[in-house]
């Protein structure tokens, strides 16, 4: 499953959620799916899928779960640590006076560096959504809670079973906790449940990739896929259905399709996502300008930050992993 487009489709979802944020972001509706979900929210659904088939492959090759581990703290903690230390101290040195010099800033800057709550109040007060300075980081304490759980999981049974068992615990979670509980409580955890569903179909897929690699197989996979989203938009079962429904679509997509022209060359969809909330919040509250304007000055600074996200620590980070890889596999492989 090296030929394909995952690193574009990334790309796309993570200026979506861009797009769908400022919405909400500027006090108004964010743009989406009746019935179902936000155009954030799917794209959402599209990382984890991407996630869920490329972290079991990862699993799969890995020669131990140190190993996979390895490259899975290198792909999320540098870049999320650098994410909070810029909004802690460089956010708060220009827009929260005293901010920096008290213990508040050393205490928020720990506590996001480990998926804690981004609520920087005092640079937030006043903002038109000011519950968060960076609301986008709760995706990925899920993440990572779904790649311990994965290999914790395949740890005890690494058969395509395993991952079979988990999309169905999840749907079944999701359609409970989405139809039959209520509260805040329960809403938070279907979204969660939701996050797992798209995973865990992707890891399903990693499991049976020998079927993936024909085109007639994919292009029906694709076609079940949108048929799932549209029998079940408006139901009770459109937060299983329809969640794996984009699913589906989004990972035939992504193997019907290979991308030439990022694919390998760089991947700045993590920094894009690490980094859109708090500049869209800053931008919008601190600046005059008017929606769009606003929206197109937010993505122009979040490119240039994902940039050096990505030259800086995270293309350093993970050649780092790849390299001790290869040296722990050449001493395994030399004679002594």
């Amino acid at each position: 499953m090296r030929n394909n487009s995952f690193d574009l489709i990334r790309h796309i979802a993570a200026f979506l959620v861009l797009f769908s944020h400022h919405f909400a972001l500027s006090g108004l509706q964010e743009p989406g799916i009746a019935g179902f979900n936000s155009l954030g929210g799917i794209a959402v659904i599209a990382f984890f899928s991407i996630s869920g088939l490329l972290i079991t492959q990862s699993y799969i090759s890995s020669r131990s779960f140190g190993d996979y581990l390895s490259k899975r703290v290198a792909r999320i903690f540098p870049a999320l640590i650098l994410c909070a230390f810029v909004m802690t101290y460089i956010g708060g040195a220009l827009f929260a006076e005293g901010y920096v010099s008290s213990s508040s800033a050393l205490v928020d800057f720990l506590r996001i560096s480990v998926f804690g709550r981004a609520n920087i109040e005092p640079i937030t007060d006043g903002f038109i959504f000011n519950e968060s300075f960076n609301g986008s980081l709760w995706t990925l304490k899920i993440e990572f809670g779904f790649y311990l759980l994965l290999a914790v999981a395949l740890l005890i049974y690494r058969r395509a079973l395993m991952p079979w068992a988990l999309l169905a615990a999840f749907g079944v979670a999701t359609y409970v906790l989405g139809n039959h509980v209520s509260g805040a409580l329960a809403e938070k955890l279907a979204l969660y449940s939701a996050a797992g569903i798209a995973f865990f179909a992707g890891a399903v897929i990693a499991f049976h990739k020998h079927h993936f690699s024909d085109k007639r197989v994919l292009a029906i996979t694709l076609v079940a896929g949108v048929a799932l989203v549209l029998v079940s938009m408006g139901t009770a079962l459109a937060g299983v259905l329809a969640t794996l429904g984009f699913c589906l679509a989004t990972l035939s997509i992504g193997l019907l399709y290979v991308d030439k022209s990022i694919r390998g060359r760089f991947d700045i969809s993590y920094g894009t996502y690490l980094y859109a909330f708090p500049v869209q919040q800053l931008v919008i509250n601190k600046t005059s300008l008017g929606f769009f304007p606003s929206m197109l000055v937010s993505a122009l600074i979040v490119v240039v930050l994902a940039i050096i996200s990505w030259r800086l620590v995270e293309q350093p980070a993970l050649r780092f992993v790849h390299r001790k890889k290869h040296e722990r596999a050449i001493q395994v492989t030399t004679p002594s």
